[in-house]
């Protein structure tokens, strides 16, 4: 896992955190405009909706330092891995368990579709970490993607 991947998935990371602000801030815009269409500013009580699309977006930004202040300060190893039966996907967390482990699981937010697939397929991901607060950089091949996650007992 070299470098290039890594910069790779972290341009990925921003444009796909870019690509979900922009949409929030789209709903925002469009929630305003019907609110003068129709005259009414009930409308605004949707505007959690446009929250809740902009929070991958704000989380990753926010995370950001974190992520890369684990890559620079512990190295990359490849793990093998494997979904959590019963706990694949938990409202917006994905619970992986790696090999060998007793109760020790990485907790993950936010993982696309794509990357669970290539996730399945290959059993395999690239941790930086983890720190004293249990959080390591994730990486996957293939499909570039890098989130924060979290190393939880169970």
């Amino acid at each position: 896992m070299g470098e290039a991947w890594v910069d790779k998935c972290l341009t990925s990371a921003d444009r796909r955190a870019v690509g979900f602000v922009g949409l929030a801030l789209f709903a925002f815009l469009t929630l305003w405009v019907v609110s003068e269409w129709v005259g009414s500013r009930w409308v605004f009580v949707l505007t959690p909706l446009c929250v809740e699309l902009a929070v991958p977006g704000l989380r990753h930004f926010f995370s950001r330092r974190a992520l890369r202040r684990l890559l620079d300060t512990y190295p990359r190893h490849a793990v093998s891995v494997h979904f959590v039966p019963g706990r694949t996907r938990v409202g917006r967390q994905t619970y992986l368990e790696t090999a060998g482990s007793d109760r020790t699981f990485l907790r993950l937010a936010e993982i696309p579709e794509r990357v669970r697939e290539n996730i399945r397929r290959g059993g395999r991901v690239w941790l930086a970490g983890p720190d004293p607060r249990g959080r390591t950089a994730v990486l996957t091949r293939g499909a570039p993607f890098m989130t924060l996650g979290r190393i939880v007992i169970r």
